[in-house]
């Protein structure tokens, strides 16, 4: 019996001693989300919370969006914010009325009080049914990482039985046992059983600021190769159709897309925004998407306006310097973002929805 005791307590003494090791160590070694980009973002979001304005959406709003410049717009109306660009790269609109309730649980959003989301004027949105959603190779190892585990969300695209998922969150609160393929990842060589990880792109220029991750304008020599390679991945029949005009018209009806996530932004206590992504022309052109464009910015401009919701959209950008403005076929370069965030910036101080929000907060002194 005393034996049994003992070794019953060196077993307790083992596993605490893990415990204590991996909550000291384990993510200063292993990636946190499976992103290089997005661990660097999360640490810079919670070295502070005193955010007022966050951004959501894809890579368009994370290469688009500059807090700097967004901030400064403020400032110059008098109102003193801080807005944080929180927008993951290859999650559109159609992934945040999943992931932003629990992100937005997080203590150092508790100041938001405007949620912004960038949207893609010429794509399709629906909310995410987990399972049955095929995911990108961005979006893989993000969903199967510990960032996805505290979200809430990596065990809705996890198929497993029920006794593993029993044992899962009955021992939840061991990490050993909760970020199980980090600990894997820790304990031996990636290509046996980590996961990926998403590494920085080659072309930002500079360090990421306040979510915002700068990136270098076209490179000449490669732009006119990555554009034949870009347009040999479509299909003429298929992807060069118009959208169909009920998609638009579903998305911005009643308990459509738009009113789904209007919801969950509102019911956290928050304000929502949208705003039409600063998308390169060749994007639209090539699909022949103008039309398409102009009459799903006029759906969704009478759908914010019957709810009482800020939408701005300044058009498709055809702007005299595209290979300065933009990084590539979609994005816009670090240029581009500083002119477009002003611009986006300007009309949200300007605004009579969002400037209240946050003209009682930090004032500006005289």
């Amino acid at each position: 019996m005393r034996d049994a005791f003992i070794a019953f307590l060196l077993c307790v003494a083992v596993l605490a001693g893990t415990e204590v090791f991996l909550h000291d160590a384990l993510f200063n070694k292993v990636s946190y989300s499976n992103s290089e980009s997005i661990d660097h973002q999360l640490r810079e979001r919670n070295a502070a919370d005193d955010w007022d304005i966050l951004f959501i959406g894809n890579s368009e709003t994370r290469w688009g969006i500059d807090p700097a410049m967004i901030d400064a717009a403020f400032l110059r109306h008098g109102i003193v914010e801080k807005s944080f660009n929180h927008a993951f790269d290859g999650f559109g609109p159609s992934w945040w009325p999943l992931l932003l309730p629990p992100i937005l649980k997080h203590p150092s959003l508790r100041n938001v009080r405007v949620v912004v989301l960038g949207v893609q004027m010429i794509n399709e949105e629906h909310v995410i049914r987990p399972l049955e959603q095929e995911r990108s190779e961005l979006q893989r190892p993000v969903l199967m990482s510990p960032f996805a585990i505290d979200l809430g969300v990596e065990e809705l695209f996890r198929k497993e039985s029920w006794d593993a998922t029993l044992s899962r969150k009955l021992f939840s609160g061991l990490w050993a046992v909760r970020y199980s393929s980090a600990v894997r990842t820790l304990l031996f060589p990636t290509a046996l059983y980590g996961t990926e990880q998403v590494k920085f792109r080659p072309r930002r220029q500079g360090e990421s600021y306040h979510g915002f991750e700068p990136h270098m304008s076209i490179d000449l020599d490669q732009y006119p190769l990555q554009l034949a390679n870009w347009k040999a991945q479509f299909n003429e029949k298929q992807d060069f159709k118009p959208l169909p005009p009920d998609i638009w018209k579903a998305m911005t009806g009643n308990s459509g897309f738009f009113d789904e996530l209007c919801r969950i932004v509102r019911s956290s206590g928050k304000e929502l925004v949208l705003f039409a992504l600063p998308t390169n022309p060749v994007i639209i052109d090539t699909f022949r998407r103008r039309e398409n464009y102009h009459r799903n910015a006029d759906l969704l401009r009478r759908w914010a306006a019957e709810r009482n919701v800020l939408f701005v959209d300044f058009g498709i950008q055809d702007v005299q310097n595209p290979t300065e403005f933009f990084s590539d076929v979609r994005h816009l370069s670090a240029a581009g973002a500083r002119s477009f965030s002003w611009r986006l910036g300007e009309s949200l101080a300007a605004s009579e929805l969002v400037a209240p929000l946050l003209a009682g907060g930090r004032k500006k002194q005289k």
